[in-house]
């Protein structure tokens, strides 16, 4: 017995083979790539690895060697094109120089023979030796000898030179030591005056234990006899005590303990009547530290001048229009100069000098020198008439005095402008007082008639009428008309 299927069932079973058949291929797939089923033709032989496809370029050694290759060959192609423009410009220059140039062909010069270039030097033939001949050595002119100029005598030279008998003490930081040196260059010319020099580099009134300012103002006024002293100190000292770090520098707890250092400075000068000058703090290129200067400078300034000795202030003689610091401004001569240091707190030599002529004007008000009788008036060798006058004679300090505001006179004593006693010529009555022309010369600048017109003639005088109506004989009187 035949037993039939029916018609719909096969394509069913067909499609559940199909089926079964592509999950066992999906299942089995990444065991065959592992082995290599789908390996590509660049894979390693020994299974498949995930790897970058760059990699290969950077192990490729042959790769590396071609282009090293192209980088040798475009660094030649470089160097040859850099040697062709040298020589190209080594023969521009060359063809210009064989040409004659403008002068040459105005006066008919001969040109030059152009060189020929064969490409051989004696430097590029490893056998040939070149010869250059040796330099001559150039003469030095002679420099001429100064004459030497005998100096004026101004006395006796074998008087020996006078010590000086008065000393300014300088006490301070590196700033005073700087000032000590413009107030020895100030007092050139009083030999009598001497400066002493007490000044400690980075010292301060803060740090005593570093240098203390009150045992070297003792100290200075024992050595010996003072007739100035001049302190320079403060620029170090924006910075709290030693036993005081909590208090800030400017606080009302740290001024007064550094008002009481400057008085313990002051203090032994005081007691001997030595005058105290102190110089105020110069302006710095820092301009936050500016305005603790300028504290420092006002509380000292009260505290000096409260103690009776005399504070210099020397701020604005080194700040421009605008009131900024200044590295660069005017000396004592009015040319500008540099006055300051780079650090922009010290000064240069013209800057102390110029630090030092504050103080100077301040000590010549009161400093008062011994007069020197020897030198004004005085005749040299010992009253001789005939000394040389030029070569004998000593400078005098001091020439005569001449009052400006007093009238001018003349040497008879009239007033310059005075009357002039005597008659007045007739020119003159008519130039000055009346104010006509004079009749010009012939021939002046000022006779401008045609040439070869004749001179005007001079009007006669006319005569006075009063005159006249004098001279004339008296007329006889008319006679009386008789009454009709």
């Amino acid at each position: 017995m035949i037993r039939r299927t029916p018609t719909g069932a096969f394509p069913a079973r067909l499609l559940a083979v199909s089926l079964a058949l592509s999950g066992l291929a999906l299942s089995l797939a990444p065991a065959l790539a592992q082995e290599g089923y789908y390996r590509r033709y660049y894979d390693a032989p020994g299974g498949y690895v995930r790897e970058r496809s760059y990699d290969r370029y950077d192990e490729d050694r042959m790769i590396d060697e071609r282009v090293n290759a192209y980088r040798r060959e475009a660094l030649a192609r470089r160097e040859a094109e850099r040697r062709r423009a040298l020589d190209e410009a080594a023969r521009y220059v060359r063809r210009r120089e064989s040409q004659p140039n403008f002068l040459q062909r105005l006066f008919g010069a001969r040109p030059r023979d152009p060189e020929i270039d064969d490409g051989w030097t004696a430097r590029r033939d490893p056998g040939a030796v070149e010869v250059r001949p040796k330099p001559r050595a150039r003469r030095k002119p002679a420099e001429p000898t100064p004459t030497p100029v005998p100096p004026i005598p101004t006395g006796d030279p074998a008087a020996p030179v006078t010590p000086p008998s008065v000393f300014v003490a300088v006490l301070g930081d590196s700033v005073a030591d700087g000032l000590a040196g413009g107030l020895q260059e100030a007092f050139a010319d009083a030999p009598e005056i001497g400066i002493k020099r007490y000044a400690r580099p980075n010292a301060g009134l803060v740090r005593a234990d570093y240098h203390d300012f009150a045992e070297a103002a003792r100290k200075a006024a024992d050595e010996g006899p003072l007739a100035y002293a001049v302190i320079d100190v403060g620029v170090n000292d924006r910075q709290p005590f030693l036993d005081m770090r909590d208090a800030a520098p400017l606080s009302p707890r740290w001024r007064e303990r550094y008002l009481a250092r400057v008085d313990a400075l002051i203090a032994p000068f005081k007691a001997k009547n030595i005058p105290v000058y102190w110089v105020g703090l110069a302006p710095s290129s820092s301009a936050r530290a500016n305005s603790d200067l300028i504290a420092l400078n006002a509380m000292v300034k009260e505290r000096v001048q409260a103690a009776g000795g005399t504070f210099v202030d020397v701020w604005e003689g080194f700040v421009d229009e605008n009131g900024d610091y200044a590295a660069v401004g005017p000396q004592l001569d009015g040319q500008n100069a540099r006055l300051r240091l780079e650090d922009g707190v010290h000064f240069s030599k013209a800057g102390s000098r110029k630090l030092a002529h504050y103080v100077e004007q301040e000590i010549r008000k009161s400093y008062q020198p011994k007069p020197a009788e020897a030198l004004v008036g005085a005749t040299p060798n010992g009253g001789e008439p005939n000394a040389s006058p030029l070569v004998d004679r000593p400078k005098p300090l001091a020439g005569p005095v001449v009052v400006l505001t007093a009238p001018r006179r003349s040497e008879g004593g009239a007033l310059l402008g005075g009357a002039a006693s005597g008659p007045r010529s007739d020119a003159v009555e008519r130039l000055l007082v009346r104010g006509e022309a004079l009749n010009a010369d012939p021939g002046r600048l000022d006779d401008h008639r045609w040439p070869g017109a004749d001179a005007p003639k001079a009007e006669p005088a006319k005569p006075d009428a009063a005159k006249l109506d004098a001279a004339k004989p008296d007329a006889p009187a008319e006679p009386a008309k008789p009454k009709s």
